[in-house]
């Protein structure tokens, strides 16, 4: 059986971030690899050069955009695997007229994520990094019952979820081994998907933050998203709470929310910001109620070979006749990150 030609359009530096021996060996099993090194940049005349024999690309962060002029005479291409998150840098019009199935990673980067989400709501409800900081300047219990509302756990609590995408519903099941009770607010959610991931739907993002002890964010940033959270949900939080954020800045007011951070009221565990990285004099890097991280809940470190793995299955996949696991549509993009 003649094997599908497949272009390896993963720049040079992150390829052996994504992919195991063995899970690239499957992979050359399977197809014909066209370049038998990764490039230096995946970028146009890269592309241009081989694209016209590819039926499988595989893309990633920096990869150049699929669009017309690439695309020229790539008639025989039928399947992209983006190994990355959005694939909205790699798509085009043109791509999507070819009838090209898109497949996506988002989802192997998601268990990162929401393993981080986790890490900060209970390290996060018991002011963990707070109080450490405490025992650094010789102090021991003294600020347990005062800081920013004193210790507390999820049992038996109200967790809000913003986003019931990939790490959304990750996270879910995560929580699912503690007692508490988990609240979602996700227009897209339908009321079947919710009872089977056994959380309660709410209609407002007012009944999160005026209900839950924990807030985290995992909606994506969309046109329909942007600005979304306002300085009036801050405020709303009840003294005590915890606001986590591993999606984007740009979701929130950031203006807003430093107004509301500034009267201490709650505390925020943050991995992303609207711009990166943060300005030194930025109010993240000094408000005392924040913990700022790098970018780092999701695709760092091991987790990225969990991006190869899955670029890996889908074009076996495809190589089987078999449909994808995560494909991505045109209509889709509007509601996805």
């Amino acid at each position: 059986m003649k094997k599908p030609k497949l272009l390896l359009a993963v720049e040079q530096d992150l390829f052996p971030d994504l992919f195991s021996e063995s899970d690239w060996n499957r992979i050359r099993e399977r197809c014909d690899v066209l370049n038998p090194e990764p490039p230096p940049s995946p970028n146009e005349a890269f592309l241009g050069k081989y694209i016209s024999e590819s039926e499988i690309v595989v893309s990633s962060w920096r990869t150049a955009c699929l669009d017309e002029t690439v695309l020229s005479g790539a008639d025989g291409l039928r399947l992209l695997c983006h190994g990355a998150g959005s694939v909205k840098p790699v798509v085009s019009e043109a791509l999507w007229k070819r009838g090209v199935t898109v497949t996506s990673a988002a989802s192997a980067i998601a268990y990162g994520v929401a393993e981080y989400c986790l890490g900060m709501i209970l390290t996060g409800t018991k002011r963990a990094f707070w109080l450490a900081q405490g025992t650094r300047n010789g102090e021991w219990r003294e600020h347990v019952g005062t800081c920013f509302g004193g210790v507390s756990e999820i049992f038996r609590q109200k967790i809000g979820i913003i986003g019931a995408g990939h790490v959304g519903r990750l996270l879910i099941g995560l929580l699912r081994h503690f007692e508490c009770e988990i609240l979602v607010y996700d227009p897209y959610l339908s009321a079947g998907d919710a009872e089977k991931l056994g959380v309660k739907p709410v209609d407002t993002l007012d009944e999160i933050f005026r209900e839950c002890l924990v807030v985290s964010l995992n909606a994506p940033s969309t046109a329909e998203t942007e600005r979304m959270l306002r300085g009036r949900h801050f405020a709303m939080l009840r003294h005590g709470a915890l606001f986590v954020n591993t999606a984007r800045g740009k979701i929130i007011d950031e203006a807003e929310m430093i107004d509301e951070l500034r009267k201490e009221k709650f505390v925020a565990c943050l991995d992303v910001a609207e711009v990166e990285p943060c300005p030194a004099d930025h109010p993240f890097r000094t408000l005392p109620n924040v913990v700022l991280t790098p970018h780092v809940a999701g695709a760092v470190a091991q987790n990225r070979k969990r991006i190869g793995a899955l670029v890996t299955e889908e074009v076996e996949r495809y190589c089987n006749g078999r449909e994808p696991c995560f494909p991505v549509t045109e209509k889709q993009l509007s509601t996805i990150g």
